[in-house]
């Protein structure tokens, strides 16, 4: 009979660890922690548990922006990093992280991938879209300095003296 007890409260620890039973806002602080610790796949693996226990809930749209931004900054798949930015744009529409997806979206096309023309599409959309946004002035200066080295542009020749 001990054995049967030990086994469930093992069984019951086991399950409590995974998270099961702590709040999104616990698994969300927990994913920040294993991200700050330099744990990024973990704490990819908690962000996306976030999202699937709720979707609706205000953390998940948080938890797909930290998505992206992990796979960006953290792993460096620039790629990934695009594909999760356009989750957040598709799923969460309306939500205030999306003018941020989008210029994400477009520094990356342009600035590590080279890919000027999908630079170009996402930045224009983006004034179409969001022209009165804090970014703004930072997406017509990426717009206005596509493709140039940072010695060709007037702004930032003083960086390179």
């Amino acid at each position: 009979m001990k054995i049967k007890h030990y086994i469930t409260f093992l069984i019951l620890l086991l399950i409590s660890g995974c998270g099961m039973f702590k709040s999104i806002d616990e698994l969300y602080a927990d994913a920040e922690l294993k991200r700050n610790a330099g744990n990024s796949k973990e704490a990819l693996v908690i962000l996306n548990n976030i999202i699937s226990k709720d979707s609706e809930h205000e953390k998940a749209i948080k938890a797909q922006y930290l998505i992206a931004e992990i796979y960006y900054r953290d792993m460096r798949d620039f790629s990934k990093a695009i594909e999760e930015y356009q989750i957040l744009r598709s799923k969460y529409p309306n939500s205030q992280k999306v003018p941020f997806s989008l210029f994400m979206q477009g520094f990356i096309y342009a600035n590590m991938l080279s890919d000027f023309e999908q630079a170009r599409n996402h930045y224009k959309e983006f004034l179409d879209k969001y022209s009165s946004h804090e970014l703004a002035e930072s997406v017509s200066f990426e717009l206005r300095n596509l493709g140039l080295e940072i010695m060709d542009i007037p702004e930032l020749k003083h960086i390179i003296k």
